[in-house]
């Protein structure tokens, strides 16, 4: 096929609406998975790699791998349309999914946050039982041996021994055994 025949105008427009529905289900996957700029800059990078692979077998079939103009433009013209024509659709169905999505978490976290207020309220209530349970344990035996639960009787700190002690020369040990005896 060489030259613009109806054949080849409608090959064009039909790639061209298909790039163009390919580039809202792009944009529809971006919305849905909330991607950020470096999911936007992948998925350009692959549409665009898309686009000109497209582009060439085009260009195969209609005048043996020549572009030629009207082709690029018929793409871009079908492509235009479809994306003018289904952008609001793409747009309102991520809106839509997003919000639900939405609810369906916060109906999701709801039980998960009581049970968490729960799990909360008996660990503080576990804890204080424990201390409640150690300061009873050791009023009792303070109590057994005598002595107020309020005062102790030893020193607050450990003694540390004289000096004398600490510093006192040690003997010698000989190596010969009759050193002893003379």
């Amino acid at each position: 096929m060489t030259g613009l025949t109806l054949p080849a105008a409608c090959l064009c427009l039909m790639t061209g609406a298909m790039l163009g529905g390919l580039f809202l289900g792009f944009k529809l996957v971006r919305g849905l998975l909330y991607g950020g700029k470096l999911c936007a800059a992948v998925l350009d990078v692959l549409f665009c790699l898309i686009w000109a692979l497209t582009a060439f077998l085009c260009a195969l079939v209609i005048d043996k791998g020549r572009l030629r103009m009207f082709q690029m433009l018929l793409q871009g013209l079908g492509a235009w349309g479809v994306i003018s024509a289904l952008d609001p659709f793409v747009n309102g169905v991520t809106r839509l999914v997003r919000r639900a999505g939405r609810r369906i978490r916060r109906w999701i976290s709801r039980p998960v946050q009581f049970l968490a207020k729960r799990w909360k309220a008996r660990c503080a209530a576990v804890k204080e039982r424990r201390i409640q349970r150690r300061k009873a344990r050791k009023k009792k035996k303070l109590q057994a041996r005598g002595r107020p639960p309020g005062r102790k009787d030893g020193p607050r700190y450990r003694k540390r021994p004289a000096k004398r002690k600490i510093y006192a020369s040690k003997q010698k040990k000989s190596k010969n055994p009759l050193e002893k005896l003379t």
